[in-house]
């Protein structure tokens, strides 16, 4: 059948069609939350379900598989219509496991589902190829199960947690610098400023980081520990695990409780469970025994016992009996190892010998009161033979495990749980204004995991005063970055943090519970029918006592009885309660002398009459069949209940896991960006001792440079290409005032001073290069001229190229067509565009003509150069007149970040106000994109562009009422394009395994909610095409040619000027190979949003 849809009912499915499984998980439990679990709607349900199996395709781990696959048998069983889901779920369950019991659950769901569609009078395509689908897994399962004892489990390779290995080991420059410290300088390098590290915090992830923080450090504060038991359903807090467990049970049904708890299944004490274990089990000389308790009562009475069992019995050297007995408590204390011995077993046990002494007129009476024979395990070693081995075939027919694969889900539970264990000590000062980092990092690697996170108190002052330094172990700690989940990191919220197992499990707990609930039922109605027959043996009682005193011809037949009673119970409630219904099933099983009870309620004036058409039936075989069928009755209760119980114990296990799963530790929380704090303070200090030799060598030095002079200047040249782009990229549509910040960083001012001073030096070398090249020959003058036009051409080309493969500008010139009628629109402009959408571009003929005419009319309005970040601002800026009136422009519209600077004053807590800035995109150096990449290895492109972003600081200005703090910049968004531009600067002259490297640090998708506050997390882009400068020497006159890369038809291609057609790279890592190989560097990258944000 067709599933359901959430748009359906007008609810969001956004984030689940998108791939966000989690946040799908938290509306979910949300609405359950809020509407109750019984009234939520079906869909949230079989959505739940959903996404419980995807997530059991997704995973390697087979005892995960297994775990989401039994976590959405609760989502799909409710409803008929998804009861082919759940048989295909129990279905592959039973095959991971090769056990029978989930192949029958499953054979009874196909048959469920192929029910409901025989009731319907037509069947569309989808139906017919879900009914031939559900028949294949009915057969297939049915087969299984004649298979019996030869079912095997399929062969699944079950992975093992992966140990969490150092993704990076620390530079060796690093080492000998840690090693030139001074062990108080070490001692103190553990002791981290709060203020300080929230700042930094702060810095990195915006309010949402420090809110986390300071939520983690109230909790800590508060309850002196770092770790917490998280309800993810609900979003509660507990200190315990016991807590934790209570609120499960009670709030969300992670426990059952029967109707009355007298028919509760309760296992034997542990007193009589002593008795068992340590009894001789030796056979004893029943008719010496009867002899001594009939006429030496007295003495029997003074037995001596010891865990219940006499030494005083005359014993019987019986081998057979001997053996049986020895069977039988193995079986015992085995069930008893397993929590499934329980009391109706020995009770139904007990039995035999107040019956097997009843044949020697030994009252049970006496063997209660007199000699307490009912109250040990050793009444059982009066039995025969006959009667052990009716024990004995009793006690193996109950199963002492549940093959329901509770285990699994505690191995996939440890592959989870492993992630939040942490081995470093975390405290604080007593005013909470220092972490105290554990101090054994100081002198070796931590050995065992610190399971308690209790948060000690202590003078900061004194903490590390005795403490050992020893190796550099500590700076392998901090190059570790690893994690074992990778989509859980600070700041996000930790109700997230594996929550889509979580829920999986607890929705395991409930279907244990639904399959309780179900035993309890079965139960109940044998419980039911077994009160119809002891009211059945009472009316015949009553009868033989009426007998007495009247004639045999007055005698009435207990059969006439019965169908009287039978017939008073319809007249009373109609048949309606389930005491009348199974009345009538024991009355009919009795006169029918049935060996086994059956409860079919299909038709109550079948039954009666069937009843009344037995009412002639002996009394010796009504008697004999009542007693047949209690006997009977009685067994299945004692067997209900070792299920029952064994279905409890899978319960407690999972319940146990569950709690497991809920705890989470705050230091594994932030651990990492305390790693990366560190880390930062330690580089910025060797960089510091690093620069201070060069700085008192700096006399030495300055006569080589003036030599170099020439050299530089060609360089600083290509470098004010560079920063202007910068500039060009990151441009203010509304200029503010110059005052109204200072960059902090002394570099970033010496920077701009450079430019001005290279801007100049460009000009003076312009002059001299024109003089020169008057002087040339006219031929080579033309040579000249044609490389430089190469150059441009090539530049230009492989931009359009790049342009031209975006999807979301070509659907926008299709849908905004008004300009292609507008002559202020330049001819060459609006030709090329016309032959974009149309895709006559693709003439190469045609596209050279159209590309010519686009460069001369760029010349027109703007001076370029060859590099490929001037030539995108030129055509951005020339593309600025495609518009209508009632729009923006095209450029406005697809390719304009708008947003703010915002800066907090850590110390005077101003927040001056800046206007708000336009820019076409961001500009990043590829050497230090490299170089983080290098140093903490695992780091997303995007975590790498806001570290290195983080350099930049404001002061507070003191012109304007502020403190002159230094103060890290928070980057907001009110306007997000659907293109996204980054460009890459080159500064050096790069080899193939730095090309490489870097390559490999950019990623093609990225989420820019990193980069920016105010977006919704997730906002992700997809890298679409890129322009690549190909054997680039920065500083040398010539720089190569272009080419373009695109994202076409799930793979890349790479398109070049002289290739007759485009060559296929491949997948992204093939791009990095090429780009390392070729020597290509990328330099323009154009980013597509996946779904258009909101903001």
């Amino acid at each position: 059948m067709k599933p359901p849809s959430l748009e359906d009912h007008g609810l969001d499915e956004s984030y689940f069609a998108r791939g966000d499984h989690i946040k799908a998980m938290e509306v979910i439990e949300d609405s359950i939350l809020e509407q109750g679990k019984g009234n939520v709607l079906g869909l949230l349900d079989f959505q739940q379900g959903a996404i419980f199996r995807a997530q059991a395709r997704r995973t390697d781990n087979s005892d995960v598989k297994f775990t989401f696959l039994l976590g959405s048998l609760e989502c799909f069983w409710e409803s008929e219509g998804f009861s082919s889901f759940s048989a295909l779920s129990l279905f592959e369950l039973g095959q991971h496991l090769g056990s029978s019991l989930y192949y029958k659950k499953s054979v009874k769901k196909a048959k469920e589902y192929l029910s409901v569609l025989a009731k319907l009078s037509e069947l569309g395509p989808k139906e017919l190829k879900s009914q031939k689908d559900v028949e294949r897994i009915l057969r297939d399962a049915e087969s299984r199960i004649i298979g019996g004892k030869t079912l095997v489990a399929s062969p699944i390779e079950r992975s093992e947690p992966k140990a969490t290995v150092s993704k990076k080991n620390p530079d060796p420059n690093l080492r000998s610098f840690w090693r030139g410290l001074d062990d108080e300088f070490k001692r103190n390098f553990l002791k981290v400023s709060t203020a300080k590290f929230i700042s930094f915090v702060e810095a990195m992830h915006g309010k949402e980081g420090r809110d986390a923080f300071d939520q983690l450090l109230t909790f800590a504060r508060e309850n002196r520990n770092w770790r917490v038991w998280i309800c993810r359903s609900c979003s509660k807090k507990f200190s315990s695990p016991e807590e934790c467990k209570n609120h499960l049970g009670q709030e969300h049904a992670a426990e059952f409780k029967p109707s009355s708890t007298k028919d509760m299944a309760q296992t034997v004490s542990k007193v009589w469970a002593r008795k068992i274990s340590v009894g001789g089990w030796e056979p004893v000389d029943a008719a010496a025994a009867v002899e001594m308790i009939k006429n030496r009562l007295q003495d029997v009475k003074a037995f001596a016992y010891e865990n219940g069992w006499s030494k005083d019995w005359p014993l019987a050297a019986d081998e057979e009996r001997s053996k049986l007995l020895k069977e039988i408590q193995l079986l015992l204390v085995s069930f008893w190892d397993h929590r499934i011995l329980s009391c109706s077993i020995r009770d139904w046990i007990m039995q035999f010998p107040v019956k097997h002494l009843a044949q020697f007129e030994v009252s049970e009476h006496t063997l209660t009161t007199e000699c307490r024979l009912v109250e040990t395990p050793q009444s059982i070693c009066f039995l025969e033979c006959y009667e052990l081995s009716q024990i004995l075939e009793f006690l193996r027919a109950i199963k002492g495990e549940r093959d329901d694969g509770t285990d699994l889900v505690c191995k996939a539970v440890d592959s989870f749980w492993d992630g939040t264990r942490v081995k470093e000590k975390i405290d604080f000062d007593s005013q909470f204004s220092f972490l105290l980092l554990d101090k054994r990092l100081l002198k070796c690697k931590l050995p065992r995991f610190d399971n308690e996170g209790t948060v000690n108190v202590f003078n900061h002052n004194d903490y590390y005063a005795n403490a050992q330094v020893h190796g550099d172990d500590i700076l392998s700690w901090l190059a570790d970055y690893s994690s074992r989940d990778e989509s859980f990191r600070f700041p996000k919220p930790i109700r997230t943090h594996n929550i889509d197992i979580w829920v999986a499990v607890l929705r395991s707990v409930q279907f244990t519970c639904r399959t309780l609930g179900t035993k309890y039922e079965n139960k109940l109605r044998m419980i039911c029918y077994d009160a119809a027959l002891i009211d059945a043996k009472k009316l015949c009682i009553r009868e033989d006592e009426r007998r007495r005193n009247i004639p045999e011809d007055q005698w009435t037949l207990y059969a006439s009885l019965l169908c009287d009673k039978c017939e008073e119970h319809i007249r009373i409630d109609a048949g309606n309660s389930l005491t009348t219904k199974l009345s009538l099933c024991a009355v009919r099983d009795v006169l029918e002398a049935a060996s086994q009870p059956t409860f079919d309620f299909a038709d109550l004036v079948d039954c009666l009459n069937l009843i009344n058409g037995h009412k002639h039936i002996s009394d010796d075989i009504v008697l004999k069949s009542i007693d047949l069928l209690k006997s009977v009755v009685t067994k299945k209760v004692s067997l209900a209940d070792s299920k029952i119980l064994l279905v409890e114990n899978s319960r407690i296990n999972l319940l146990n896991d569950l709690v497991r799963l809920s705890v989470f530790d705050y230091r594994s929380y932030i651990l990492q960006p305390l790693k990366l704090y560190l880390q930062e303070e330690l580089d910025a200090k060797a960089k510091l001792a690093a620069a201070l030799p060069e700085h008192l060598s700096g006399g030495k030095k300055q006569e080589k440079e003036k030599k170099s002079g020439s050299k530089k200047r060609k360089n600083k040249s290509n470098k004010r290409t560079s920063e202007s782009m910068s500039s060009h990229l990151d441009q203010d549509v509304e200029q503010a005032e110059e005052d109204s910040m200072e960059l902090e960083d002394t570099k970033a001012e010496k920077s701009l001073s450079e430019i001005s001073s290279n801007t100049n030096n460009q000009e003076e070398t312009t002059k001299g290069d024109s003089s020169y090249m008057q002087s040339m020959p006219k031929e080579d003058l033309e040579s000249v001229h044609g490389k430089a036009a190469t150059r441009y051409n090539s530049a230009l080309d492989m931009m359009m190229k790049s342009l031209c493969n975006i999807k979301v500008l070509k659907e926008d010139l299709v849908n905004n067509r008004k300009p292609f009628s507008d002559n202020q629109v330049p001819c060459a402009l609006r030709d090329f565009f016309s032959a974009f959408v149309s895709e006559k571009i693709k003439d190469e003929e045609l596209y050279g003509h159209l590309l010519s005419n686009l460069l001369a009319s760029l010349e027109e309005v703007h001076s370029l150069s060859s590099d490929a970040a001037e030539v995108l601002v030129a055509i951005l800026e020339f593309c600025h007149c495609w518009k209508s009136p009632e729009s923006e422009s095209l450029v406005t519209r697809l390719f304009t970040l708008e947003g703010y600077e915002r800066m907090c004053c850590r110390k005077c807590r101003r927040k001056p106000n800046y206007p708000e800035q336009s820019s076409y995109g961001i500009v990043m150096a590829a050497d230090s994109i490299r170089d983080l990449k290098c140093a903490f290895g695992n780091i997303k492109f995007e975590d790498i562009l806001k570290v290195i972003r983080m350099n930049d600081k404001m002061i507070c200005d003191v012109r304007t009422g502020g403190c002159g703090e230094s103060n890290f910049v928070h980057h907001t968004i009110s306007r997000c394009p659907p293109i996204f531009t980054i460009v890459l600067e080159w500064e050096n002259n790069e080899t193939e395994k730095e090309i490489s490297e870097t390559t490999n640090a950019l990623h093609w998708e990225i989420d820019i909610s990193r980069l920016y506050e105010g977006l919704e997390p997730n906002t992700n882009y997809r890298l679409v095409s890129m322009s690549l400068n190909k054997e680039m020497q920065i500083g040398c006159v010539e720089e190569g040619e272009y080419i373009c890369m695109a994202y076409e038809k799930n793979r890349w291609v790479s398109l070049r000027l002289e290739a007759p057609a485009e060559e296929v790279v491949g997948n992204w890592k093939s791009v990095v190979r090429i780009c390392g190989e070729r020597k290509v560097c990328p330099e323009i990258l154009f980013y597509e949003a996946v779904q258009l944000p909101n903001k």
